[in-house]
Formats: structure tokens, sequence, C-alpha cells
């Protein structure tokens, strides 16, 4: 009988053993890391000017990488090698490492011309960083809501944000699933917006043939080590824009430095020269990563199918809709929970689902304009900056509420599962399964102990991260 009984209960828990997940890694990544270190190669970047910087800047990554110099303003060996390789992998003319995909997402947008007080429409569900990243050069970010089958923005709330003061849309393709691009690119050529797009979860995922990051004015991907690939720490902007390539340049490695009195002040702008250079050791790691991407995103979408299939069969549990015309690269297994269906609350279900072993979680902890950064209007200073900037202050304001299906998501219907990642299994989905079923079997009981298990606190939503080595 204790063998049943849910584990919140005082039943066995259907698993014991933790879950892991983590790089693949061989001796690929040790090796070209060691010869980085053995060469003395650990940040090979030159932040000055030289009679033919006009040039060098809008070289093509694969011409770059040629070149034979150490020391070079687009970086050293395994830099310009890393952006060549990930250029070639992606079809794209330029790939520029960065030291974060935040950083990428404010340079890329400061290069396509963002600057203070301009709009820029982007989803409320997200990781904080996509908004953060656009207060760098004081825009404004503008939050719109998502579509409830996809979870990405949703074209038809962008086109209702917009004002004279929008600039770009930085979509994000959240969970590995795409963006609608084409009703995207309409509005973008219609108000003459950019499109800057996240591609931080969805490494591989293709709209219409065509890899994600390469659609927009750019693209920005992740290396963190919870992305499909990593450096650690880590990212990477694409583009096929010579002109936006430049600037990006400048900007992430101290751009001021070329500028003279010849420039116009438009060529100075955002130009501030801060540094956000990737270093020789993590183009080193990513070079070896990279050969292992299509693995990475197999391996992801094996035990994501798994779990689509089985858990796709129990009433309450909906995967994620993913249109016809885009190649799926599963980041993070997330179902829409129906507690109608099942009979049982979500809190119920994620403490009894967590008792059992299983670490679920129920997505991000709000969404993004929920952050008292936003909802007060505080980013730089205590005075509203950069919001209150200028003689022509924004309006823009955020509330609670302002997204209802974004909020819907996060606080009524997200289940997610990030363990589905190298090495997880297909036993290790399993024993997800095999729990999930365990504890819907145990509804009436649980619900029965609802006032307790909720007084508990184990029923409080949790983004249910995992914890351990990779084995």
């Amino acid at each position: 009988m204790t063998k049943s009984l849910p584990a919140i209960l005082g039943g066995a828990p259907a698993r014991t053993t933790p879950f892991v997940v983590g790089p693949i890694v061989d001796e690929t990544e040790e090796r070209l890391v060691l010869d980085a270190i053995r060469n003395h190669d650990f940040s090979r970047y030159i932040g000055a000017s030289s009679p033919d910087i006009n040039t060098i800047l809008r070289l093509s990554s694969r011409d770059a990488a040629v070149i034979q110099a150490n020391w070079h303003f687009l970086g050293g060996p395994n830099i310009r090698l890393f952006a060549a390789e990930f250029a070639e992998k992606f079809g794209c003319r330029y790939a520029i490492p960065i030291n974060s995909a935040t950083s990428g997402l404010s340079v890329a947008l400061a290069a396509a011309g963002v600057g203070p007080g301009d709009e820029v429409l982007v989803p409320a569900l997200s990781f904080s960083a996509t908004a953060s990243a656009i207060l760098l050069f004081n825009s404004i970010p503008v939050f719109v809501d998502v579509d409830p089958k996809t979870f990405c923005i949703d074209p038809e709330a962008a086109g209702r944000a917009i004002t004279p003061r929008t600039r770009a849309i930085l979509p994000v393709h959240l969970l590995g699933n795409a963006c609608d691009m084409e009703a995207l690119q309409v509005l973008a050529k219609r108000h003459h917006l950019k499109i800057i797009e996240d591609c931080a979860q969805a490494p591989g995922t293709h709209w219409r043939g065509r890899p994600v990051g390469t659609i927009g004015d750019a693209g920005v991907f992740s290396f963190q080590q919870s992305k499909n690939i990593t450096t650690g720490e880590g990212g990477m902007i694409t583009t096929n824009d010579p002109d936006l390539a430049a600037r990006a340049r400048l900007i992430m490695n101290h751009g001021e430095t070329v500028m003279d009195e010849h420039h116009s002040d438009i060529d100075l702008a955002n130009i501030v020269g801060f540094n956000f250079r990737m270093i020789e050791l993590a183009a080193a790691l990513g070079r070896a990563q990279l050969g292992k991407l299509d693995a990475a995103n197999a391996w992801r979408n094996r035990n994501y199918m798994f779990l689509a299939e089985h858990l796709g069969r129990l009433p309450g549990f909906t995967p994620p809709y993913v249109p016809q015309d885009v190649d799926f690269i599963c980041h993070v297994a997330a179902f829409l929970y129906d507690e109608r269906a099942t009979g049982l609350p979500r809190d119920l279900f994620i403490a009894a689902i967590r008792a059992e072993g299983i670490p679920m979680g129920t997505g991000y902890t709000r969404l993004m304009y929920e952050n008292p950064m936003f909802l007060r209007r505080i980013a730089y200073g205590t005075k509203g900056s950069p919001w209150t900037d200028g003689a022509d202050p924004s309006e823009v304001r955020y509330v609670k509420g302002q997204c209802p299906v974004g909020e819907s998501l996060i606080y009524q219907k997200f289940l997610w599962m990030y363990h589905i990642a190298h090495p997880s299994t297909l036993d290790d989905m399993s024993d997800i399964v095999r729990a999930v079923e365990k504890v819907l079997a145990g509804a009436s009981a649980l619900n029965a102990a609802a006032e307790k298990i909720r007084n508990s606190g184990l029923g409080k939503r949790a983004q249910g991260r995992i914890e351990g080595r990779s084995r």
C-alpha cells in the first residue's frame, strides 16, 4: 500500500537517484583548451585603430580566420576560428563571439542604431536578461503578450504596441520553438523596425529551413552552461549586415579608440568603448562544443519526444504547439497543465511530483515586467532613468495584469522539465512518466490533504532546476 501512496503522504518515492544534466565533453575540449594554454593564448585582442580598420571591421568571419596574426582587433586565433566555424554552421557572413548573450543583445541593439528613449518590443515571457539588456543604452522595453500555444511573442500584440518611438522588435525563440517570423518581418518592414532575435534557447532550430538567428537583422546565442552547448559563460552575435557587424565589433572592443575627428556624430553614436570580449580559452572550448551541437540537440529531442508521446496521452498534459514550418529543437520540455482534467490543482501536483524525486518546475518565477525595476521604473539611480530622461520623458508604464496570456502560463498552466539534456536517458524519462501516473492516481488522497500540503510550503511554485554533477 505504501508503495503506491504518494511519497508526500508517506509512500515510497518513485525515484531516489538524482537527475543530472551536463554538456557532452570528450578529449576535444581538453586538447583545444590545453593548446591555447600552451600557446599562452588567453586574450589576444588589440583595442586600437589601424590604417585598414574600416576594412577589418567588415571582414567576414571566414576571411578573418585565415589572417596570420596572434594579436588582432578581431581577437586571437581561437576567437576568429570559433567565429568562422559558427558562421559556417549557421550559414551567415558574420559571427561575433562575446562574453555573454546579455551583452550580445545590448550590443546588437546598439549596433542596429537603437539608443536613448527608443522603444523595443519584447515578449513579457523570457529570462530577465532579455529585458535588462535593452536598458544598457537607455532604451525602453515595451512588453507584449505571447502566443498561448507556442509561448513566443504574439505578432498581433506587437503590432498594437508600436508607437512613433518604436525602433526594434526583440523576439525570443523560447524553449526551442520559433517565433512567427513572417508576421514580424511584415511589421518591421511596414514600420521601419530592426529585428534582433534572442536565440539563447534555440541554437539549431530552423524556421522555413533557415536557422533562427539568421532571419532578422541580427541574432544572439548563449553559451552559458545550461544551454545546448557551452563555453561556461559567453555568447555569439550573428548577422549578414556588414555595417551592423562593424559597429558591433567596435562596441564590444573599446571602439572609442578607433574614432577620430573625421567620424561623424552618427558614426560615433553608441560606440562608448565597452569590453564585452570573449577570452581565448572560452573560444577554444566553444570550438569543441560546436562540433557536438547536433548530438546535444538530438539528445534533447529524443528525450522530449518520449515525454511528449507518453505524457501527452494523459488527461491534462499538453505539449507545446510547434508550427509546421518550424524544425524544433527542444531546450526545456514545457507542458500545459489543466487541473480541471487531472482533478488536481497544479500546486499540489508540483509538491507531490517533486516528493517523488522528479525536479519539475513551473517556469520563470514571474514575467519580466513584474520585476520591481520595471514596476517602479528605477534602473540607473533613483530618479527614473532612463524613462524620465530628456525633455520628452517616456510614457511607458508597467503593471501586473498587462499580459494575461503570459501570466496565465506562469501562474496556472506551465510545467517545465529541464532534465532532458545529456546524460539523461530514456529510462530516466520513463521514471518521470511513472511518477506522474502515480501522482495522478493519488489525486483523491492529495486533495484530501491539501491544507496540510500547502501549509508545509511544499506546493509553492518552483523552477525545478537540477542539482548534482554529470555522471
